[in-house]
Order: C-alpha cells, then structure tokens, then sequence
C-alpha cells in the first residue's frame, strides 16, 4: 500500500484527540442484577482494522509542517514493517478479537451473535471514538453490542530507550437494547494507556513485549505479533468482566 501523508499526519493528530481535545463518550456502568435476561448479544460490524505504529512527541513534528511530514514519513514506514510481520504471522486483528471475546463472553454466560462480515460496509453514522450516533432494532437477541478500535498496534511515548514501544489497544464499546433505544452499557478501554486517556479502564501492558527501539520490535518477528494478541485478550477478558 502506498504511503498516504494525509493519513499519516491524521494519525499525528489522534494522540490530542484521545487525550481530551474532544469529549469520549459518556461512560455507563452496566447493572447485572437489573439485566439478569440478557442471554444473547447481537455484534455491530465495525470498522477495518489497520495495525499502526505511533511515537508520542516525535522529534519530527516539533518543526512545523515539514517536520511533520518528516515524523509521518517515518512512522509510515515502520507501520509498514509491521504489517508485513503481520501479514507473515496470518494474523487477522478483528478475527482475533471476535474468537477471544466469544470465548470470555461464554465464560460469563452470554452467547454473542457475529455478523456475516464483521467490518462494516454500510457506513453507520457515527460519533464520538466512532460509536453509531443511533441504533436500529434487531430480532433474535437481548441486547447490541457495538465496539470499535480507536488505535491498535505499537506506541512509544517518545524516542528513546526510556520510551519504548509497547503492545498498544484501545476500543470503545456500547450496549443497548434490542430496539436500540435504551443504553445498558458505555465504556472505553486502553491498554497501554500511552495516549493518557481520561477515565479509561486502562491496562498495563505486559513488560516481556516492551522495545527500546523499532529495530527490536522488527528484530522479534512473530514475538512482537503476540504482544498484540496479548492486548486484544486482554481486552476482551475486561469488557466480558464487566459485562
């Protein structure tokens, strides 16, 4: 895939957006005892996923405009190189997601309900960390479940050895009514919780997949590729707990 700046240098911009220049969405507790019939649980499609890499503070993008293009230019190519691991390792990001989150789900007692095709292709309106603004009704299940990734891949908080990159994750996740209209549940979550998001449920990222340096996150080969299945458990394992 050809490098896209325009792409790149909105991915500068996605640290300041999750660190409070835009509102997140309006958490909400889910009541279990309230919520005892909810068996079935009716996945949304949600967006393609695309493994990134991302540096907090690049050196870069302290110098203006070309800087910018300079720290894009350089994380577009790391971005590349791991997605090659990825693609070398057959690792599908959202097909991950669904098997381990179905799995942490049936240990609490729930059934989910996945979509013919989990990315979506009917574009939903959406708002804040891209959960749909509405919903419509669905048969067959006790609640919706709409999710969405926001950032998934490796992040630094800076350059250098201090900063490494570390297994990075973060999802918003919704659940609402079979007719759409009543809000069971609102939260989001971070691992790795490097883009300092507000009251996410934030999780520490497991020091054995920590990288001082890009060469060493390459170097790991399909090492690294598990550090991102790690985060995507992990995650799954938090939303089923709470749930």
């Amino acid at each position: 895939m050809k490098w896209n700046p325009l792409r790149t240098l909105c991915a500068l911009a996605f640290a300041s957006i999750l660190t409070g220049c835009v509102s997140m969405p309006k958490q909400q507790a889910f009541n279990r005892e309230t919520h005892t019939t909810i068996k079935t649980i009716a996945v949304l499609e949600t967006h393609e996923t695309r493994p990134a890499v991302f540096m907090m503070n690049h050196p870069g993008a302290n110098f203006g405009l070309i800087g910018g293009l300079i720290a894009a230019g350089d994380m577009a190519s790391k971005e590349k190189k791991l997605n090659a691991l990825i693609e070398q390792a057959q690792f599908q990001p959202l097909g991950y997601f669904r098997e381990r989150l179905t799995v942490r789900m049936e240990e609490r007692g729930y059934t989910l309900v996945w979509p013919q095709s989990q990315v979506e292709k009917t574009k939903a309106s959406r708002g804040t960390f891209g959960l749909r603004k509405a919903y419509t009704g669905t048969q067959g299940a006790d609640a919706q479940m709409d999710i969405n990734f926001g950032f998934f891949g490796y992040a630094a908080a800076g350059a250098g050895d201090a900063a490494p990159y570390r297994p990075t994750a973060t999802m918003a996740v919704r659940l609402v009514s079979p007719d759409g209209k009543q809000n069971y549940y609102t939260d989001y979550f971070a691992y790795n919780n490097v883009f300092n998001m507000r009251d996410a449920v934030a999780m520490n990222a497991d020091p054995e997949f920590s990288y001082p340096g890009f060469d060493e996150l390459q170097a790991a080969g399909p090492r690294s590729v598990d550090g991102l299945k790690l985060a995507i458990d992990s995650i799954a394992s938090e939303i089923a707990r709470q749930l």
